[in-house]
């Protein structure tokens, strides 16, 4: 009998509130290269509905271009993580987590540094049995099989939680569950679209779908 105890999570967009300041660099770095690129609101949905890799060709941006263009954000981003704060109401959820006996992780692709600064900043940081930052942004399900290995971790005991198609197309890939939230970077109808089993709009549903899974025999 399996049940779920063990939870790694996304950084961005997952645990801290880094969209609001991903679409300011991304506009600013828009506006500094001249390229005429206005991320409105109707642009802004479109790329919650899409996968990352269909942005370069909606924005006109030439593919050799996005390592380059991709550096430059997270250098950005990693002067500014000062200001983000973690998504709402999500420190107590880590907190209800962390108090009924899960062991709580991360897997990102922001540096490991700037996520420790941010937990630091926050007292998150013992909530947290390791961190790792895999920079490849598409290959989490590489990653989240090597963490697996290397803690000895069950996959039937692993639960993934990430804001983005990516999150989900990894776990779908190495059959392990993933629980989608809506308040990242993906919407709703996005996850929906993509398969998702388990998509969750608030840090409290999360923890009610947990709940249930914790409690899943196999």
């Amino acid at each position: 009998m399996m049940r779920k105890k063990h939870i790694i999570f996304d950084f961005d967009g997952t645990i801290a509130d880094t969209i609001p300041l991903m679409r300011t660099i991304a506009q600013n770095m828009a506006d500094e290269a001249k390229s005429g690129i206005k991320i409105t609101e109707v642009e802004w949905e479109w790329v919650r509905n899409h996968k990352l890799t269909e942005l370069p060709k909606k924005f006109g941006i030439p593919f050799y271009k996005v390592p380059g263009l991709l550096l430059q954000g997270r250098a950005k981003f990693k002067k500014l993580i000062f200001s983000v704060f973690p998504c709402r109401d999500m420190a107590e959820a880590l907190h209800t987590l962390k108090a009924n006996g899960y062991s709580c992780a991360i897997l990102s692709s922001t540096s490991r540094e700037t996520i420790q600064e941010f937990l630091l900043q926050h007292r998150l940081v013992d909530l947290f049995d390791f961190v790792h930052s895999e920079l490849n942004l598409f290959g989490k399900d590489t990653a989240l099989q090597a963490l697996m290995k290397q803690y000895k971790l069950k996959k039937e005991e692993v639960v993934y939680v990430g804001d983005e198609i990516r999150d989900l197309e990894a776990c779908q890939k190495i059959n392990l569950d993933c629980i989608s939230v809506t308040w990242g970077l993906s919407s709703r109808e996005a996850h929906e679209a993509h398969g998702a089993k388990y998509i969750v709009d608030t840090p409290q549903e999360l923890l009610d779908i947990l709940k249930k899974l914790k409690a899943k025999s196999y």
